[in-house]
């Protein structure tokens, strides 16, 4: 990004950068049918914007996520076609619609592919969402109470659930950015009212471009506030976003760099042959962020699997012997008595209950039912933990 250009997506960086973005998004401007209204957010492969969809007779908004030229190409390359993101989404979306976790994942209206000067660019169109659980975090709930945690949790296994179980994918990237709420109904009334009040915000005058048939506007990122849309977190409905990384379950390839660092599973660090199991390690994580504000393994800063490895320790427990024989990696941080081989001063075994104590609003009797459902999560043999099923049968959630 270049020093001139806002903290935003570098929209002047080509395919040839490896990005390629939709350059011409502009608020009041078309896309075909639908009308650009205010930009949602963006990541390294796409831009989210709110929409007005024109072809409606009553005014409906949409999301429309548009990939960049260079991850629209890479799908046309994908060594795994069936596995891309468009077919994640037509696989929830076709496969049991009478699920309970299907309402609970983001599911597709339909998809199509727009030209730029820098290329082309998939477009996914989806129901527009409020504030991810991220965001919720930072501006207006920095701990969730007890009932509310479990809420969402139940929710987010729903979702994972029938991800796994009737759809066949793993989605390796649950964190609490992807966790994002509903807007409660009725939605579009809701949306019109906001978007009358707030305006959308353009950083400086537009660039004039020889590349660009039109002047090129840099817009902030503006996620729909949940509060804002009359939200309640008592009634609080969240659905599970972002496909880009998900995987088949039947997929052979494993990766040791899949999930976030501060959420990533002891058996993709030590290159064993993981499952759907990862997200549930996952899940317990986001429980523990959502109670606390804070990550339980990993610290700000430098972060190294070394470390990671030792914060699972500290927290969970000594790793299984069985299930080191199994990892491929075992070598490079266990000696042969299963110790952990870099450890460094700080080495402190600490219970998560006592985290929980110091950092979350929870009473001293809600503490060990906590802990005893993350500790579940963070089975540390995923051959013993529990599935997104079994989970949502435990007492706890009820």
């Amino acid at each position: 990004m270049g020093n001139n250009e806002p903290p935003e997506e570098p929209l002047l960086a080509s395919l040839t950068d490896g990005f390629g973005y939709f350059t011409t998004a502009a608020v009041n401007r078309s896309l075909g049918q639908y009308q650009f209204v205010r930009k949602l957010g963006w990541a390294a492969s796409s831009s989210v914007w709110l929409a007005l969809d024109k072809s409606m007779e009553t005014r409906s908004f949409v999301a429309l996520k548009l990939l960049t030229s260079q991850a629209t190409a890479q799908l046309a390359l994908s060594s795994s076609p069936n596995h891309t993101e468009y077919h994640v989404f037509r696989k929830i979306k076709d496969t049991n619609p009478n699920s309970l976790g299907f309402n609970h994942c983001l599911t597709l209206k339909r998809w199509f592919t727009a030209q730029s000067e820098a290329g082309n660019h998939i477009c996914f169109v989806t129901e527009p969402l409020s504030s991810s659980l991220h965001t919720i975090q930072q501006h207006e709930y920095n701990r969730f109470p007890l009932p509310v945690a479990k809420r969402i949790t139940k929710q987010v296994l729903l979702a994972l659930d029938y991800l796994h179980r009737e759809c066949g994918y793993i989605h390796t990237d649950i964190k609490a950015d992807n966790v994002v709420a509903s807007i409660p109904q009725p939605v579009d009334s809701r949306i019109e009212k906001f978007v009358l009040t707030y305006d959308p915000i353009v950083y400086g005058p537009p660039l004039e471009l020889k590349s660009s048939s039109l002047p090129v506007f840099f817009s902030r990122s503006e996620p729909l506030p949940y509060f804002k849309l009359g939200g309640t977190l008592e009634d609080i409905s969240v659905r599970l976003i972002d496909y880009g990384q998900a995987i088949s379950v039947d997929e052979p390839l494993r990766e040791d760099s899949c999930q976030p660092v501060n959420v990533r599973a002891p058996e993709v660090i030590l290159k064993y042959p993981w499952t759907s199991a990862i997200d549930i390690w996952s899940v317990g994580c986001l429980l523990f962020q959502l109670l606390t504000e804070h990550h339980l393994f990993g610290q700000e800063g430098e972060h190294t699997r070394e470390l990671h490895l030792q914060n699972i320790e500290e927290c969970v427990g000594r790793f299984p012997s069985q299930f080191l024989r199994e990892c491929e990696k075992r070598g490079q941080y266990f000696d042969d008595k299963g110790s952990l081989l870099h450890t460094n001063n700080d080495y402190k075994p600490t219970p998560i209950s006592d985290f929980l104590k110091q950092l979350s609003l929870l009473d001293e009797d809600e503490v060990m039912g906590a802990t005893n459902f993350i500790l579940r999560c963070l089975t540390l043999d995923p051959k013993l933990r529990p599935t997104a099923q079994e989970l949502l049968e435990d007492d706890w959630l009820l």
